[in-house]
């Protein structure tokens, strides 16, 4: 029974993993390069630096060490993370999300002059709304604290 539905699954993830032919991966590739996806890889990276600066002020880092810091992170993005497989991902995703067509006209778009000026600034949307979601939320953390006490007690006192 069990090699019955592994044999079964196995037929599912196979026909999932090939729905898309192609000219599909071709243009979500393509639409990736025209999208700079390198470049949003590496904003999304940037976006991040704020939480590794909050992380060094609560292990109480001084500038040098916090610099430290920031390069075990700024290597692990460089050197450990597999961003050529991460695309293909990607691509494959684009692949099954949107037909040929679709991936052509979003193509165009990025080609244009607002999309060629979505892209460049894209990253540093990126991070600004990033900075400006963590300031929120550290504004409002007493708010959370107040409705997390009462459940961490509870839990505790089992």
């Amino acid at each position: 029974m069990n090699k019955v539905i592994a044999l079964v699954l196995s037929f599912m993830f196979v026909g999932f993993a090939h729905a898309y032919t192609d000219s599909q991966i071709e243009t979500a590739e393509k639409l990736l390069v025209t999208m700079k996806v390198d470049e949003q890889m590496l904003g999304g990276f940037e976006s991040m630096l704020p939480i590794v600066n909050q992380l060094a002020d609560n292990l109480r880092l001084n500038d040098e060490e916090t610099v430290e810091l920031k390069n075990i992170y700024r290597d692990w993005f460089n050197n450990d993370l597999d961003r050529d497989g991460l695309k293909r991902q990607i691509a494959v995703v684009y692949a099954q999300t949107f037909t040929v067509d679709e991936m052509e006209d979003v193509i165009r778009f990025f080609e244009s002059p607002t999309g060629k000026k979505l892209v460049e600034k894209s990253p540093s949307l990126t991070q600004k709304g990033a900075q400006l979601g963590m300031n929120e939320a550290q504004n409002k953390q007493h708010l959370l604290l107040e409705k997390l006490t009462p459940f961490i007690e509870k839990h505790q006192a089992k």
